[in-house]
């Protein structure tokens, strides 16, 4: 088994949300802090996103240390566990609402497309959005 940062390289398909984690400095929190529920969106989620507003996140510290604890819960929680969780509370303090729908696990509305991937240091999921934190949510409707 290998850390969150070392599973989600290895994968291959997680490599802007890993510059992500570089660019804000939080490479640590992925290698041995722990343990965590990371809900991770791949590199396809980030082909939706205007590279205007990917690169207004990386310009702004504060807003990407927001959003990428927003992905981030303490805990290790596996999909069996979330079929029994409403709301789980994310590092960056605001909750992320669980929900189980016909089509599947959904965590702000974003399907759990990949489960239970286990690391020495948690657990992730990869989700199909980037997930934004309210007050982030309110800034990109704001334009």
């Amino acid at each position: 088994m290998k850390s969150i940062l070392a599973t989600l390289r290895d994968s291959g398909s997680f490599d802007v949300f890993l510059d992500l984690v570089r660019a804000a400095g939080m490479e640590e929190r992925f290698e041995s802090d722990g343990p965590y529920t990371l809900f991770v969106p791949d590199d396809d989620v980030f082909r939706e996103i205007p590279r205007p507003e990917l690169e207004a996140i990386l310009r702004n510290a504060d807003r990407l240390g927001d959003i990428l604890n927003y992905h981030i819960v303490p805990g290790v929680h596996s999909m069996i566990d979330l079929l029994g969780i409403g709301t789980l509370r994310s590092l960056q303090g605001d909750d992320l609402t669980v929900e189980v729908a016909p089509e599947g696990v959904l965590v702000n509305g974003a399907m759990v497309v990949e489960s239970d991937a286990w690391c020495t240091n948690g657990i992730c999921h990869a989700v199909s959005a980037l997930l934004l934190p309210p007050v982030a949510r309110t800034v990109a409707a704001r334009g």
